[in-house]
This record gives C-alpha cells, structure tokens and sequence, in this order.
C-alpha cells in the first residue's frame, strides 16, 4: 500500500513529541534545536526509489523515515523482551541459557524478516499477543506494556541520531563523498554518543523534578538504547562488520557501552545481554554488547563527559 509522502504540520508535531515524550526534562532545548536546526520530517512510502528501510538525514535540515522502520522498531522491541523472558525462564529452571526454548522468538525473528521485505509491510499480520505499533496495553498488561515503552525510547534515540546528522551537514563537520570511510564511522559513532548521552545525561534533573528514582529511569532508558542496538543487529542480519558508511556493530555497541561506564550493571544489562545471548543462538555469530563491569563512582549514574 503506497502512501502520498507526507511533511505536513502533523508529521513534525509527532516528531517533536517524540522527543519531548523521551526525554520531557529537555523540553527548552528541544525547542531550542528546532529553532536553530529546523529539522524537517518526511514520512515516505514504504518502497521509496527503490528503497525499503528508510531513516536517513540530508540537505542541511531534512530527517527521512517511513512506516516500515516504526513497525521494525516496534517488532524488534517484543523480539528482545521475548528472547529475554525464555533465557530468564531457562536459567529459573536451572538449565543453561542455551537451552532456552526459542521457539517463538525465532518465528518472531521471521515476522521481522517479512516486514523489512515485504512490498506492502503493513499488510503483513502480527502474533496475536502483539498489538498493533502505537497501541499501549497499559499497567494492567505489564509484559505487554514494557516493550511497548522501550521500543518508543528505541525510535526517540534512532530519530536523535538523525538530528545529529543534521547538526553536522549545518556545522559542515560531517563526512563528504571524498572521505574515506573512517571519517563516515567517525561520523555514526558521534551520532550515537549524541543521542545516547541526550537520553541519559539529565536524568537526575528528571527524576527529582517528578519525584521519581534517578536509578529506575536510568534503567528504562538504557533498556531502550539497547533496543535501538538491537534492532540495529536485526536489520544488519548477517552483515555485522564494517562498511564503507558504517562502522561494525560490534564497534558501535561498545562505544554506548563505554558511555554507560559509570553505572553499575543493574536489571537493564541483565535483560538486554539475555536478549542478546538468544539472538545469538538463533543467529549465530550476533555481535553481543560486553556486559558492563561494576566501575561506579558516584551515587548518580550518568554519561561519562
């Protein structure tokens, strides 16, 4: 099913509350870097010149993205609770996290393949026990609802990412076409550190300003930046080592990692290295981000400057 492409008012009132929804305590930068950057969102056809999966950045202001990649982060968001939720109930039983049953992650790792393939994605159905993107269960259906939550926070940091990109193309520091490919790597790798650090550097401000614990927000955030690597890793099937644009999956996971050094492994590493680990025995040779060493310093977990 085409669609008209669209960068209408309603397109970009949805990019920023995005935004704001992710992280709320940046509100005035946010609106700050859409004074000054003027980004642009485009919402493109599903195959659009030839292309499927379509989240890019370019001239100066405009951020590409269609419905496809928000059903991909939406599906790989459930892919890693449920690769989490059977190694988790492998290890409760005693037994080795491979032998985890990984039936049903698999078969979602199938539904996955079809919607980056597929001409028409929306048509393509969903299990049953996954509502449709957009839709959010609610606290009454809390392994429903978590997912649902992370993938959110995936798709905020996979749109910063692009911002950027943009900041870059204006500041005229990014990579040309006469580069060679590490000043492109340099490139992604700054955009990653922009949008990992946007999400994570203010969470103290956050949570005393509602009351809430500095650590559990850190915890979902990072969860959902472990989302965004793995739906990264999910795209990237088979094709995880460096290319002429991008640096390896594995270079691009340690480098987050190495911003989440002054936290303390929690929760959040422990579900996302279990998603991980089942990735890696459906897909063997999936890069796995290290899980992180006990480095804290402080009381506050924040980004390294």
């Amino acid at each position: 099913m085409q669609i008209a492409p669209r960068s209408d008012d309603e397109v970009q009132a949805a990019a920023k509350a995005l935004f704001l929804g992710c992280a709320p305590e940046r509100a005035s930068e946010i609106e700050a870097m859409w004074t000054a950057l003027q980004p642009r969102f485009h919402l493109t056809d599903d195959v659009h010149e030839g292309e499927r999966f379509i989240l890019d950045a370019g001239l100066f202001r405009d951020i590409r993205f269609n419905h496809r990649v928000m059903r991909s982060f939406w599906l790989a968001g459930f892919i890693a609770w449920e690769g989490y939720q059977a190694v988790q109930a492998a290890v409760a039983k005693g037994c080795e996290p491979s032998a985890a049953n990984l039936d049903r992650f698999r078969a979602l790792i199938g539904v996955f393949d079809s919607c980056i393939t597929s001409n028409e994605p929306q048509l393509e159905p969903l299990p049953d026990h996954i509502p449709e993107p957009g839709s959010y269960p609610g606290s009454q259906q809390p392994e429903l609802q978590a997912p649902a939550e992370l993938a959110t926070i995936a798709v905020g940091w996979a749109f910063l990412h692009e911002v950027r990109h943009i900041k870059h193309q204006q500041a005229g520091t990014g990579a040309s076409q006469h580069d060679k490919a590490e000043a492109f790597h340099r490139e992604e790798l700054s955009c990653d550190s922009f949008a990992t650090t946007f999400l994570l550097e203010n969470i103290p401000e956050f949570a005393q300003q509602y009351g809430l614990d500095e650590e559990q927000v850190s915890r979902k955030r990072r969860l959902g930046i472990y989302f965004a690597l793995f739906l990264i890793t999910l795209v990237c099937k088979n094709r995880w080592g460096e290319s002429n644009t991008h640096p390896s999956v594995q270079r691009r996971m340690d480098a987050v990692l190495n911003i989440y050094s002054r936290c303390d492994p929690d929760e959040a590493d422990a579900v996302a290295f279990a998603a991980f680990q089942a990735l890696s025995f459906a897909l063997p040779g999936t890069p796995i981000p290290p899980f992180p060493k006990r480095t804290q310093t402080s009381d506050s977990c924040v980004p390294r400057a």
